[in-house]
């Protein structure tokens, strides 16, 4: 049920609550309670009454002021250890300037599509906004009966925040310290930091490529001695950019830099010198992806949690990438395909292999997920590649912890761009309607 909540001239610390709503919760007459409306609560006292109109619910003005409750919004409600929740109140961190945010509204509202769903208060926020001396946000709520369909508002730390801007550190730190795990996608990793976490653990570490940050010539040949080959790897690099190939024929190094048609021979002076131009760079074992017409191919998994608070895959897309690239970015003339449909195509199998093939990659993901979480904090979206080799093996390539929420248009999948955009939405309610300490 949705309530509407309006402020009265009521005794200080007090809450009015119809005595059918109060029964439901399990919340009685004259008991005092700590009433939660974001990351802010107070004590009240309740008090019930009859009447006809049992969706209303009257705060005295002290709680509407202290929480800063929005009378304009209907809520939900939820009871819980002597603590009632009134919301949900979400927050989407979507940019760093008020500017930019303000710039980009009408593509915020794909979030906004499920929100007979969501309820409460939905709001849109930058970095620049936050005032943690006040414990205060000034965002924008979404509003249909606005103009913008968004409202300017000063509001409380939501229950949960959905991250997708880069941070200042210091901002970062104050919104975990303030947050805990109602901020998922808090912490991001590069590839580095991804092997260091998972590779301790063995049935996962079978499904990863062996990392080093170690760059160096002795590092160097003991992979291309180990895998005949090795790639060498920028740490936060994206969309098959900088990325090397290396080789090496008798006392030469043969590089091959991803989408470059040149091919450079180095001695072992000129490699050690091209090491370290690239000493921040990671050295990865070279995972021999199966091909498809001389293509290589990977799955993006996009795994999510969703309204039941569990991880689930929205999709999965293939990626078949420029012809002998060494990676399979497909933006750079290759193409894309659904999952199912490309495991296929690309190893001819039928549907109930494909399908088994698909479960497989998906529990794979998802082990790794959860490990992600248990070690270092909660996430809830991540866009996952993987590889399949030669030899039908499950290969995880990467994690990317802000994935790019556009690529099922790609594939001119709608259905899955809304589920991609409306799944964090509906988590961070899950989130919300919990009491986070």
């Amino acid at each position: 049920m949705l309530y509407e909540i309006y402020s009265d001239g009521l005794a200080s610390n007090t809450i009015f609550l119809h005595d059918t709503t109060a029964a439901s919760l399990g919340i009685e007459n004259k008991q005092t309670i700590i009433v939660h409306f974001g990351k802010r609560k107070i004590p009240a006292a309740v008090n019930t009454f009859q009447s006809n109109n049992e969706n209303r619910i009257a705060i005295s003005e002290n709680i509407k002021s202290e929480l800063l409750i929005d009378l304009n919004v209907k809520y939900e409600l939820a009871y819980s250890n002597n603590e009632l929740i009134i919301g949900p109140v979400i927050g989407l961190l979507l940019a760093k300037s008020e500017a930019r945010l303000t710039r980009y509204f009408d593509n915020f509202l794909i979030y906004t599509m499920l929100y007979e769903q969501i309820n409460g208060i939905l709001f849109v926020f930058c970095e620049q906004q936050i005032d943690f001396a006040k414990e205060q946000i000034t965002g924008y709520v979404f509003d249909p009966s606005s103009p913008e369909n968004w409202r300017r508002a000063e509001l409380p730390f939501p229950n949960a925040i959905f991250r997708r801007v880069e941070l200042a550190q210091q901002t970062l730190k104050g919104l975990q310290e303030k947050m805990g795990s109602g901020f998922f996608n808090a912490q991001y990793f590069d590839k580095w930091q991804f092997w260091k976490w998972l590779s301790p653990f063995s049935e996962l570490r079978a499904h990863l490529a062996e990392t080093t940050n170690q760059v160096n010539l002795t590092s160097l040949n003991a992979f291309i001695e180990k895998y005949n080959g090795v790639y060498l790897k920028a740490r936060n690099g994206s969309r098959g950019k900088g990325i090397y190939y290396i080789e090496k024929h008798e006392d030469q190094y043969i590089v091959i830099e991803n989408y470059k048609d040149d091919i450079k021979t180095l001695s072992n002076k000129q490699m050690a010198k091209f090491l370290l131009r690239h000493s921040y760079y990671l050295l990865q074992q070279p995972i021999r992806l199966h091909t498809f017409d001389e293509r290589k191919v990977d799955y993006r998994v996009i795994l999510q949690k969703d309204g039941t608070g569990h991880w689930q895959c929205t999709g999965m897309i293939a990626r078949f990438g420029k012809t002998n690239a060494i990676s399979s970015n497909f933006k750079a003339s290759g193409f894309a395909m659904e999952g199912t449909r490309a495991l296929m195509t690309q190893f001819g199998y039928d549907e109930l292999a494909a399908f088994k093939k698909y479960q497989e990659i998906v529990t794979i993901c998802t082990k790794m997920a959860n490990k992600v979480d248990e070690t270092v904090g909660a996430y809830a979206d991540f866009g996952i590649d993987v590889g399949i080799d030669e030899d039908d093996k499950v290969w995880v390539i990467e994690m990317n912890k802000r994935p790019d929420h556009d690529f099922p248009l790609m594939i001119k999948d709608r259905r899955m761009y809304y589920s991609v955009k409306s799944n964090p939405v509906l988590y961070a309610k899950h989130i919300a309607m919990g009491v986070h300490k």
